[in-house]
């Protein structure tokens, strides 16, 4: 039996995630390590289970509020939780480990995990390719690649959209109809790196650099009603730093915000998400000429 570690028992429950598709929360418990959860400024997150001294980034959080995945060194981590509420200790995912593996995500709904690997692959001629864990009987299964996306680059940090669309670096789109992937296209007014797209598409989360900078920021920019994309909105020198942000995560519920500096995984609240889209909201109307 794997073993767990009762102090982030309700670690899911105050987060409060719930099922993308549908559901109600579900209640707030303790905090994890008997922390109180983070205000407007960010705090490393688990510190000693999921952030280390390793390198470790990317985290995600399940649909289902069961699952944790993150990387740590060139593995995959996954961490789940018991029927009784505790966790298990962090352990290399069955289908990573032997090969360099990052960048995964969850599909919207916790089904699957795409992540890019530099395993081998049969007739690809590039280093590293993007490749997806199915959930069948509560298990992951072997990883397959994923097959039919067009582009002249090499992918290196998908999201996925609960239509099964694909957002990319770039910011590269490859859109998912009649049950195939459309050539990848770019966003014209969005660029950046490490991107995070919400499941409905709303709004999307990246880094990229501020104007005479070498490092990189984190911005988003939100959809409009007729389909374009809103400016760079930074996330504010509260997150951001002269570090480099990246890696950003938006729980469910939409409460939290995760994202990676040098290596450690960070969580805050994301009101800073919802203030700048009212603001984004609010210039729209201003546009338009409505008060």
């Amino acid at each position: 039996m794997r073993p767990s570690w009762a102090g982030a028992a309700v670690l899911l429950c105050l987060l409060s995630t719930q099922g993308r598709e549908s559901g109600s929360p579900k209640p707030a418990g303790s905090t994890p390590l008997g922390k109180k959860p983070p205000g407007g400024t960010p705090e490393i997150f688990a510190p000693g289970i999921i952030s280390t001294k390793a390198d470790e980034y990317a985290l995600e959080v399940s649909a289902s509020g069961d699952e944790i995945l993150f990387v740590r060194e060139t593995s995959i981590m996954l961490a789940n939780r018991n029927e009784n509420g505790t966790w298990t200790v962090p352990a290399v995912a069955p289908f990573s480990g032997k090969y360099v593996d990052g960048e995964p995500c969850f599909s919207p709904d916790g089904r699957k995990i795409y992540f890019m690997s530099r395993r081998p692959l049969s007739g690809s001629k590039l280093p590293s390719n993007l490749w997806v864990s199915d959930k069948s009987g509560g298990e992951w299964q072997a990883a397959r690649p994923v097959t039919g996306l067009v582009l002249e680059k090499q992918l290196h940090a998908p999201s996925v959209a609960a239509s099964g669309s694909i957002y990319e670096d770039g910011i590269v789109i490859f859109e998912w109809s009649n049950g195939r992937y459309r050539p990848g296209t770019k966003l014209p007014t969005v660029n950046g790196l490490f991107p995070f797209i919400t499941p409905d598409e709303s709004y999307i989360i990246y880094a990229k650099r501020p104007p005479g900078r070498q490092d990189h920021d984190l911005f988003v920019s939100f959809q409009k009603p007729d389909g374009t994309w809103g400016p760079d909105l930074s996330l504010g020198d509260e997150i951001n730093s002269p570090d480099n942000e990246g890696n950003a995560y938006v729980t469910a519920d939409g409460r939290y915000l995760f994202f990676s500096k040098k290596y450690e995984i960070y969580w805050v609240s994301a009101d800073i998400i919802q203030n700048l889209k009212k603001k984004s909201e609010e210039n729209n109307r201003k546009m338009k000429g409505v008060t």
